[in-house]
């Protein structure tokens, strides 16, 4: 399901903001610390912080519509993937050292683009929860021409 161009994306330090809604269509979104995808690239985990990420949590747990977007600060390379909610866990200690990697890729992006690396050290980005996502969907979402389209 995901492309080989997009698998590869979600493995650089890409800024995740996770979107979800509630029944009456209220958007929610949250960022995210870090995303990994399945080698067989038919799923997602996420890692969101529980204590900034409640609405987002409860919209998962009561629909279990998500759409995610990655984007890499420093060329705007971004991509959409929409799925469906396989479960919320605890993160494991694999699960906390996936996303403190993708934190210090994260911060090259960042720093590269002119953010101090004081800044981004700052954000606290556990105690994390590992939200796998079956992907049903991408989307191509890099600016310009093809900005949009199903991948």
């Amino acid at each position: 399901m995901i492309p080989p161009q997009v698998f590869d994306l979600l493995h650089t330090g890409v800024s995740v903001i996770v979107g979800t809604r509630d029944s009456s269509l209220m958007p929610e979104s949250s960022r995210a610390w870090g995303i990994r995808a399945a080698r067989d690239r038919a799923s997602v985990t996420i890692f969101l912080t529980e204590a900034v990420s409640q609405q987002t949590l409860r919209n998962l747990r009561e629909n279990g519509l998500v759409a995610i977007s990655c984007t890499r600060p420093t060329d705007h390379v971004a991509c959409q993937l929409k799925g469906r909610l396989r479960t919320i866990r605890p993160a494991e200690q694999a699960d906390r050292e996936y996303s403190a990697g993708w934190h210090r890729d994260f911060i090259q992006e960042l720093v590269a683009i002119g953010v101090p690396a004081d800044l981004c050290e700052a954000w606290i980005t556990g105690p994390a929860l590992a939200i796998e996502i079956d992907v049903t969907e991408v989307f191509h979402q890099t600016p310009g021409p093809g900005a949009g389209e199903k991948v």
